[in-house]
């Protein structure tokens, strides 16, 4: 900032005196230019930190290492592994669902054949005891002796003779 700066911070003091003997008037013009040092220390300051911060950015620079021959099939050796590894998983959880699937299959297929062997035991058993309740009632008829023959149905019995 100098004088000649249009911009600079200046307090111009015009003094105006008239003497009154001579009748003459005299003008003092005194101006005075302010410096701003602070903001002139605080930008050294913020440019003496970037400079640093740029050198040392340069200096610790690591190249990534370049890909070689041995670390691409390293790693093309990795994915294969992971994929068989992968591969062989999803079989086994296939297989698993498989087996839980044949299982309820056959679980089903046996409740359906008890189902079937207790209908057909319950069927059996009412058979019978239609069966002896029919035996019953004939062996009840044949022991009551006033069910014999009556005077349409031939001969009487031959105790009632």
């Amino acid at each position: 900032m100098t004088d000649i700066d249009p911009e600079a911070p200046r307090t111009t003091e015009t003094r105006t005196t008239y003497d009154p003997v001579t009748a003459s008037t005299t003008q003092v013009s005194r101006t005075q230019v302010r410096s701003n040092a602070a903001a002139w220390w605080i930008a050294g300051i913020v440019a003496v930190v970037a400079i640093i911060a740029v050198v040392l950015m340069v200096m610790n620079r690591n190249p990534a290492p370049a890909a070689t021959d041995q670390s691409v099939a390293a790693a093309a050796d990795q994915g294969r592994a992971q994929g068989i590894a992968e591969g062989a998983q999803a079989t086994a959880a296939q297989d698993a669902a498989s087996a839980q699937a044949a299982a309820q299959a056959q679980n089903a297929s046996a409740q359906t054949a008890q189902l079937q062997a207790q209908t057909e035991a319950s069927r059996a058993a009412a058979q019978q005891a239609r069966a002896e309740a029919a035996a019953a009632r004939a062996n009840a008829s044949a022991d009551r002796p006033d069910r014999g023959a009556g005077p349409d149905n031939g001969p009487p019995p031959a105790d009632q003779q």
